[in-house]
């Protein structure tokens, strides 16, 4: 819906080509200098940011330009979610009671039970929760454990977030061995399983990229990406060092043939790590490591890893969770060590929400619990790790994460003329200790108006809602997944959660 005209409750709404001034809002820059606009104003001009200064300044020098009164509202970068999974906003809660065989749960449904349509839906659904929640940017890994059998699906995924109209970086590459991999799409008619060996899936991974990046007006990118940083160990959790001595030649191979599609395609390298993983991947002559990688999770690493992340200038990204508490992500040490470190929601299933701001209170909490010291990670330091550090993770912050001159103009407002978020002074600290995304007002993108008083102008949100809710249903159906909708056997009035039947079956 780019550059078109749409009719929305009959109301004319032009989405593309708008110049206009934002003004009387407190203005956020996210700039070099972390400048804070009291009655700030911001000029965009087309898809970019023209200017940004007081609003007594901007009004008088730009007199013609369409005003939009901001009174009452933080101005700020669009919040860039580096990390989440495609897929996942289908299934919302689905085996929640059931999350030691979560990931076979989930592979089943992603890997031999959706069609097409269904990543062209859900693309569609988690792009208008991250545009109401204020995320003009998010990356996406296709489904819980990667899948690049088919190359309709990132393309489907991509065209989903277009039509919605915020960015998206398809995060595409292998699964993990054994190969063959098994998968199984819908093709004219009819369900078809194939065998898929890590060629197949490698080249499948260059195609998609080739066929994403860069595309619908530059909304959509597409990073390298395989599921874990080295598949010879453990790929969820820390694998200690007795088990994790070196590197397989797949391994190896895996490596190396990333970078080199990374390389031909010009674009970058996302992956998930956990202890363990980045000290032997550091043995390869082609780690995936350095300042075009940006590695997900490093929970349980060493000092020596952490080490080696600060000495390649490894970007990382890190999403709160449970598993913290035992297996921490080191992100204070990290940042002292000077580390790029971006929060990241890891949404939306089985329990979290694409909302970065409880994202950021909660790895505060973690950090703050872990070390025994309230003073880590100030408020300041969480709005760079949602905006500009995470900009520069997917190397993007020459384009956007800051409202600077020349910049995309991924603008968002957040409403602050509320009982919760009053009185307004010290705007930083209210935004980031007690706001959450349902305070976001207004988001644009590439100059847009997505969104104005959370009123979706983009789209049809019950359409995309209600379909999306159809094809969920009729995909859990399919994969005989119903039992996993259950509530477990002690739900109400119990401390914890038992099941007395096993539900879980290959």
């Amino acid at each position: 819906l780019i550059n078109q005209v749409v009719l929305i409750d009959y109301t004319i709404i032009i989405l593309g080509g708008m110049n206009m001034l934002l003004t009387n809002g407190t203005v956020i820059t996210m700039n070099a200098s972390r400048e804070i606009i009291e009655k700030g104003a911001v000029l965009i001009r087309g898809e970019r940011i023209e200017d940004v200064g007081t609003a007594g300044e901007l009004e008088q020098k730009y007199p013609e330009e369409e005003r939009i009164d901001c009174t009452g509202k933080l101005i700020l970068p669009g919040f860039i979610d580096a990390h989440s999974h495609a897929g996942h906003c289908m299934n919302k809660a689905l085996a929640y009671d059931c999350r030691s065989y979560w990931m076979p749960i989930m592979t089943k449904i992603y890997h031999f039970n959706t069609t097409n349509d269904y990543w062209y839906l859900e693309g569609r659904l988690a792009a208008l929760e991250r545009l109401k929640s204020g995320v003009t940017c998010g990356v996406s890994v296709i489904s819980n454990a990667q899948r690049i059998d088919n190359v309709e699906i990132p393309v489907c995924h991509g065209n989903g977030y277009a039509e919605v109209g915020i960015r998206e970086v398809l995060a595409v590459g292998p699964s993990n061995p054994p190969y063959p991999r098994k998968a199984r799409s819908y093709i004219n008619g009819k369900w078809v399983e194939g065998e898929f060996s890590f060629e197949q899936l490698m080249e499948n991974t260059e195609e998609a990229i080739i066929r994403t990046n860069h595309t619908h007006n530059d909304l959509i990118r597409a990073f390298v990406t395989p599921f874990v940083m080295v598949s010879s160990v453990n790929p969820s959790s820390p694998t200690p060092p007795d088990e994790a001595v070196r590197l397989t030649e797949q391994d190896k191979r895996m490596m190396k043939w990333v970078w080199e599609i990374a390389k031909r395609q010009k674009t970058r390298i996302h992956t998930e790590a956990f202890g363990g993983m980045i000290r032997i991947a550091a043995q390869c002559d082609t780690p995936l490591l350095g300042e075009d990688v940006h590695v997900q999770h490093c929970t349980g690493i060493s000092f020596d890893e952490a080490m080696i992340l600060a000495k390649t200038k490894t970007n990382v990204s890190t999403a709160p969770g449970a598993g913290q508490l035992t297996n921490r992500c080191p992100v204070p040490e990290l940042i002292e060590l000077g580390c790029n470190v971006a929060i990241s929601t890891d949404g939306t299933s089985p329990a979290v929400s694409f909302d970065l701001l409880q994202a950021a209170r909660k790895t505060q909490m973690l950090q703050q619990g872990a070390l025994h010291d309230s003073f880590y990670l100030p408020p300041g330091k969480l709005l760079e790790m949602i905006t500009i550090d995470a900009a520069k993770a997917l190397g993007m912050e020459k384009e956007i994460g800051s409202l600077e001159k020349g910049k995309q103009a991924d603008v968002i407002t957040v409403n602050m003329e509320q009982p919760h978020l009053m009185p307004a002074y010290m705007p930083v600290y209210k935004l980031m200790l007690y706001a959450t995304a349902q305070d976001v007002d207004m988001t644009i993108v590439k100059g847009k108006i997505l969104m104005k008083d959370r009123k979706v102008l983009s789209c049809d949100e019950k359409e995309i809602m209600y379909s999306a809710w159809k094809e969920a249903e009729e995909t859990i159906v399919r994969a005989g997944a119903e039992k996993y909708m259950q509530p477990s056997d002690t739900f109400w009035g119990n401390a914890r959660n038992y099941i007395f039947e096993p539900r879980y079956t290959e």
